[in-house]
């Protein structure tokens, strides 16, 4: 990634209180308070894990036959 000029973007609050969101400054915007808010978690004793892809948090249900409790 390249580094980011900051000192021409607006600060903001939330992450959509412009109406401009797909603006080159707008996404700027959005990745620059994306990266404090990584830092300030990593900064605060968070960590990241990267997970391999396939992973489910959800165990595959069994198909069901039916509609409505009745056989098609």
């Amino acid at each position: 990634m390249s580094e980011l000029d900051e000192s021409n973007l607006d600060a903001s609050g939330s992450w959509g209180d412009s109406e401009d969101n797909h603006s080159i400054a707008s996404r700027a915007r959005v990745r620059a308070r994306l990266q404090a808010d990584i830092d300030a978690f990593l900064n605060g004793g968070g960590r990241i894990e990267e997970v391999e892809t396939s992973f489910r948090s959800d165990a595959p249900r069994k198909v069901e036959t039916g509609f409505n409790n009745r056989s098609i």
